[in-house]
């Protein structure tokens, strides 16, 4: 689903952790940074001359102080107020699935450096809470009058670099553990091995069924974890 439409492998695997309660969201989104960075990774193997770098820049200037500042939220609220976090999490994800069968018209001119950095920092805030920053940055890139090649590419760029620095932040702050990584190191070979084929079946796939399932399963979801949340009754209580 990475591969199809770009940026619903995190926010999937988050919504799944926190309605099931399999695992903390900080352990699960730390996890989510190695697998995106490997999905990421693999996929630009074969694109990255298309890059559109005054894109990445401005976007990453925008993006990696706000992941600063949604890493220090998520500990804020994974130690205090965490059903409040599983409440955004929810808002964040039925927002995602709506932007999945939104269909943008392009602008008539390429977005200048503020709105750029804007979305970026937008983007940076929900990779840092949740490390699922996708959905803004997509509906943002889509809106851009290039081809589609070149935006995708741009997007995976941009994903690449977020998933690494976000990485890297854990790992300096100590938040990096053993089992962090060893989860880690059972799901990348999966992601490489499925990234690989379902690049090259990718156009065999109608993209409006797996949008279309996507949207279901994250409204769905994000309305159970906006219902649990609420009737939690830890949720107003620090």
């Amino acid at each position: 689903m990475q591969t199809i439409t770009g940026f619903a492998m995190g926010l999937l695997i988050m919504v799944g952790v926190a309605l099931f309660s399999i695992a903390d969201i900080a352990f699960a989104a730390a996890v989510v940074s190695f697998i995106s960075l490997a999905n990421t990774c693999v996929a630009l193997r074969s694109g990255y001359r298309l890059i559109d770098w005054v894109f990445v820049k401005w976007v990453l200037t925008g993006l990696v102080p706000a992941m600063i500042l949604g890493i220090l939220l998520l500990n804020y609220l994974s130690a205090y107020y965490y059903d409040l976090l599983k409440l955004l999490l929810g808002v964040v994800v039925i927002l995602a699935g709506t932007s999945l069968m939104i269909a943008p018209s392009s602008f008539s001119k390429r977005s200048g450096l503020g709105p750029l950095i804007a979305c970026g920092s937008l983007g940076g805030l929900l990779a840092g809470l949740y490390s699922a920053g996708g959905a803004p940055l997509a509906y943002f890139a889509y809106r851009q009058p290039l081809s589609i090649n070149v935006i995708r590419f741009s997007l995976l760029s941009v994903f690449a670099a977020s998933t690494f620095i976000r990485s890297i932040m854990i790992g300096v702050s100590g938040q990096l553990n053993a089992d962090i990584l060893k989860v880690s190191l059972i799901a990348i070979p999966l992601v490489v091995i499925v990234t690989l084929i379902t690049s090259r079946f990718v156009h065999l796939v109608p993209d409006r069924v797996v949008r279309v399932s996507v949207f279901i399963v994250l409204i769905v979801a994000g309305g159970f974890l906006i219902s649990a949340s609420l009737l939690s009754a830890d949720f107003f209580h620090p």
